[in-house]
């Protein structure tokens, strides 16, 4: 996938947009292709990057997935993680929906999925970060 529509309807079709229309949610991936270009993707999702609570989080943020690379455009800034370098990958049920945490050596990277199906992007997070 390297277009925005093509990763919005991705994300919607599994249900991992955050409720996120299309439009709005295809002009996050337009920001976000600006931001990686020419890079051809597996997998995409739409959650809060960095989220400690409501009020401590980067905003809603475009994920998607190329090779064993996860790329992030947060509203604050854009983000490579080397998902090789991942000592842990879970995910944990709330209250207010679906944490992912990433434990990298250096932090450890939280996210909010909302209410999505937290499943189907912990299991191609954990096979992208396969040695």
């Amino acid at each position: 996938m390297n277009t925005a529509q093509e990763l919005y309807r991705f994300t919607k079709t599994y249900g991992i947009n955050y409720n996120t229309g299309e439009e709005k949610g295809t002009f996050l991936f337009q920001k976000f292709l600006q931001a990686y270009p020419k890079i051809n993707f597996s997998f995409s999702f739409i959650g809060f990057h960095k989220y400690e609570s409501v009020k401590k989080q980067e905003g809603l943020s475009a994920y998607a997935i190329s090779g064993n690379t996860l790329y992030v455009l947060s509203k604050q800034k854009a983000y490579k993680y080397n998902l090789y370098q991942c000592r842990a990958i879970n995910g944990k049920k709330k209250l207010n929906g679906i944490r992912l945490i990433l434990d990298f050596e250096n932090e450890t990277i939280k996210i909010n999925l909302g209410f999505a199906d937290g499943g189907i992007v912990l299991a191609a997070l954990k096979q992208a970060g396969k040695k």
